[in-house]
């Protein structure tokens, strides 16, 4: 799709827009799924820094009017995936260490 667009010869701000928006649309709907409708929300991963979709996730939460929701971001939102899988391996050590231990006594 963005390759005919881009030979359509629509420009390119218009074309990460209608990105944005789509995915925008497509994170809001997750969202409202989960039943959660006030809180604040992190957005985390590589496209959390993209000011662009932050943008339109908010919108979308207007014009879907969920007021209650704020989505926000972070200067290290990159990294969460792996701190969180960091911090579930360590867990998961500290279990197995301990089944050993009991199995050795």
């Amino acid at each position: 799709d963005v390759i005919n667009m881009v030979s359509r010869g629509i420009p390119t701000p218009d074309i990460l827009k209608g990105i944005h928006v789509s995915m925008a649309s497509r994170l809001v709907k997750l969202l409202k799924a989960t039943g959660i409708m006030k809180d604040t929300v992190l957005l985390t991963g590589g496209l959390a820094l993209d000011v662009g979709l932050l943008l339109a996730v908010q919108e979308e939460l207007v014009n879907e009017k969920i007021a209650g929701l704020t989505v926000v971001n972070h200067p290290d939102a990159i990294c969460a995936g792996a701190i969180g899988a960091a911090l579930w391996g360590a867990f998961r050590h500290d279990k197995l260490r301990e089944l050993r231990q009991r199995a050795a006594a």
